[in-house]
């Protein structure tokens, strides 16, 4: 039955029997006969063969959910065995935003390689937030870092770490005029930093859309000297002296070098969530990081 499962699963992720076929390493007629076995079985047809991409009918969808749980709960009883009979957890799967991720979690990650040596950090990198739920119902990940979501709280726990806001990054050592009144308050108004060198990149996908509107609404003629880089590669650049940047605040914890502003009339927060799935018991591992980053954020400071 788990093979069945398994066959389904492929066949709609790959929309062919022939390249599900290659996938699992079967023939296309073996896998074509095992599929018509299966449905004449159920009673039902699971794909629509109307098209030249196979798509699940409405029974198809049914029992690709029931399958998905059944493999998750089949890998989730193997590798819990494995552990007990090892006494400890091999790996410990994150799935994270890449440039959230190098701006947080290298401190956090040797604190927890300091106490835990023998277990594996594994970032799984999400672009697409669609494809969380199946991370987890396959076990890919253990748990998600990730800002903002929204899920299922009667099915995912979701605890909100910290609060992500954009702000105006500027080297320590940059004169500019247009900054000494910001110095006490910490507060600027881009039009007031027109013929500043500006650095514009690309920080979310939820953060971006706010920001050109923010930069849009506000008049301002700015000289953008970089757009569409990294965040990384702007907060050098600033402490470089290449003018000032607008970036996600987690972006300079830690970058003593570099002053933080907050920008007027830009009142948002996106909330960095810890996610997991309820149906899954909590390993030690997991928990002693969380808290190893929840400690870590207490005492950085931008």
């Amino acid at each position: 039955m788990l093979e069945d499962q398994q066959y389904v699963v492929a066949i709609a992720q790959y929309g062919s029997i022939s390249k599900a076929a290659r996938a699992v390493h079967m023939s296309q007629p073996g896998l074509s006969q095992r599929l018509k076995k299966l449905e004449q079985e159920l009673g039902c047809e699971l794909f629509d063969r109307t098209s030249s991409k196979l798509t699940l009918t409405s029974a198809g969808e049914v029992y690709l959910r029931y399958a998905l749980r059944a493999i998750a709960s089949e890998e989730t009883m193997r590798r819990d065995v494995y552990e007990v009979a090892n006494l400890k957890r091999q790996r410990l799967r994150v799935a994270v935003s890449m440039p959230r991720a190098n701006s947080l979690l290298a401190q956090p990650v040797m604190s927890f390689y300091e106490s835990h040596q023998g277990c594996t950090l594994e970032f799984v990198e999400l672009e697409d937030l669609d494809v969380l739920h199946n991370l987890f119902l396959t076990e890919a990940v253990d748990f998600a870092l990730l800002a903002p979501v929204t899920l299922d709280t009667s099915t995912y726990y979701v605890e909100s770490l910290m609060k992500e806001r954009p702000v105006l990054a500027a080297s320590r050592n940059l004169n500019a005029p247009q900054l000494l009144r910001a110095k006490k308050t910490k507060r600027v108004r881009l039009a007031e930093l027109e013929g500043l060198p500006f650095v514009l990149p690309t920080c979310s996908r939820y953060l971006d859309p706010l920001i050109e509107r923010y930069v849009d609404s506000s008049g301002a003629r700015l000289d953008i000297a970089v757009r569409g880089c990294s965040t990384d590669m702007a907060v050098d650049l600033v402490r470089s002296g290449l003018g000032v940047a607008i970036v996600p605040s987690t972006s300079l914890i830690c970058k003593k070098d570099v002053v933080a502003y907050e920008l007027e009339d830009m009142v948002v927060e996106i909330d960095l969530n810890y996610i997991r799935h309820h149906y899954r018991d909590v390993y030690d591992e997991e928990r002693l990081f969380i808290d190893i980053f929840k400690e870590w954020l207490g005492t950085a400071a931008v």
